[in-house]
């Protein structure tokens, strides 16, 4: 308005009502309210199944003492369960773009008969030996994305399918017996047969070098549950004291340096794979496309994903996991047996499924497929030994 002086100065602001706050101070503030209220309900549901697992295993370690708590012998189960285990990550591999690969079993059978046979009976050089399972895997996983994704059949009608081949490839080229590596044929490396025995044991330095990663892995993986109101230096040392509580734990309660000198040459290789496979799903444009194409496959081709060539990947990846599955398999049995890893198909859908609730929200994960995997293995086990302790009572 216009003053005496010939100036002007802007009309005042009216008074807001009593009761009423100015916009983006309160909206702000219970905007954040909600956001923090939905990350903690988020971590407790993504920590029940992990919770419950802990309290298992306390309930089993009360009860079952030594008999359970026993690190070696937890440590020979994983060894013994290793193949199953990669099977998962092979079934995790094409669940995450939204497809089942039922044909994992039959690839693993294949590949072990393979790796036999082509030693033992044809007397191939070892490397060469390697290459043509992992090639099984590689063909059996570009049928599979071909027809799938070309032919447009129902990944669940293809893939059993396929595996159904493999199996009876596996079962014409032994003729449906034991397939074995007799004294006058040519053996096994014995680097490959230490590889399947467990009292070969993986250097522990190298254990001990992967820990930090590990430790930088979680302390950044820990920020998808951050507060919002936490300020950055209370949460960076929240994070911290976290780690130190985490490797006080491991260190003077769950004995990490009998877990760490008793891994197997079988499940560090165990390790390494889901290492690999956790980096190149959640830290890889490759990832990300599979993640979109899983939520909303529609959604991907719209922003540009090339989503039939991203699932046949996917395929093919499976497939090198599944024939890895069937290497260690014949690493770990010196021999195959008809359908030698059709037992492990149930196991290891439901070690992959398990990932969805251990640790995550409905997710695929590789860390809750392994972690979910072995906690199922160490509870059979614990009924089995609870079952033997009440027979002998």
């Amino acid at each position: 308005m216009a003053t005496e002086a010939g100036t002007y100065s802007p009309p005042e602001s009216p008074t807001p009502p009593a009761g009423s706050q100015r916009p983006g101070t309160s909206g702000n503030d219970s905007g954040s309210a909600l956001h923090e209220r939905l990350v903690r309900r988020k971590l407790f549901e993504s920590s029940i199944t992990a919770i419950a697992f802990v309290v298992i295993f306390a309930i089993f370690g009360i009860w079952l003492g030594s008999s359970f708590l026993n690190v070696p012998a937890r440590l020979l189960d994983v060894h013994q369960n290793t193949p199953a285990l990669l099977l998962a990550l092979a079934a995790l591999a094409t669940l995450v773009p939204g497809k089942f690969d039922l044909s994992i079993s039959g690839v693993a059978t294949l590949s072990c008969f393979m790796v036999i046979g082509l030693r033992a009976h044809q007397g191939w050089p070892f490397p060469a030996v390697i290459a043509a399972a992992i090639a099984i895997g590689v063909l059996v996983g570009l049928v599979n994305g071909f027809v799938v994704e070309r032919l447009r059949v129902d990944a669940f009608i293809a893939t059993l399918g396929t595996g159904g081949i493999c199996t009876g490839l596996a079962a014409a080229y032994s003729g449906g017996t034991l397939l074995t590596a007799t004294p006058d044929q040519p053996q096994l490396p014995n680097w490959f047969v230490s590889l399947g025995d467990f009292t070969h044991k993986a250097p522990s330095w190298l254990i001990y070098l992967a820990l930090p990663v590990a430790a930088a892995t979680i302390f950044f993986a820990l920020d998808h549950v951050r507060p919002p109101s936490w300020p950055q230096r209370r949460w960076v040392a929240a994070k911290i004291i976290f780690l130190i509580v985490v490797a006080a734990l491991l260190t003077f309660v769950l004995r990490l340096s009998q877990w760490v000198s008793g891994i197997s040459w079988m499940i560090l290789l165990l390790l390494v794979a889901s290492l690999f496979l956790y980096v190149v799903i959640e830290y890889t444009t490759y990832g990300r496309h599979l993640r979109a194409i899983g939520s909303n496959r529609s959604a991907a081709s719209l922003a540009g994903v090339n989503v039939r060539r991203q699932v046949v990947k996917a395929f093919v990846m499976g497939g090198v996991f599944s024939a890895l599955a069937g290497i260690t398999l014949a690493a770990a049995q010196g021999s195959a047996n008809p359908d030698a890893a059709g037992s492990l198909l149930l196991p290891a859908f439901a070690a992959a499924f398990l990932s969805t609730v251990v640790l995550s929200h409905g997710r695929f994960t590789v860390p809750g497929t392994i972690v979910g995997g072995v906690c199922v293995v160490w509870i059979g086990l614990a009924l089995i030994i609870a079952g033997v302790v009440l027979m002998k009572d």
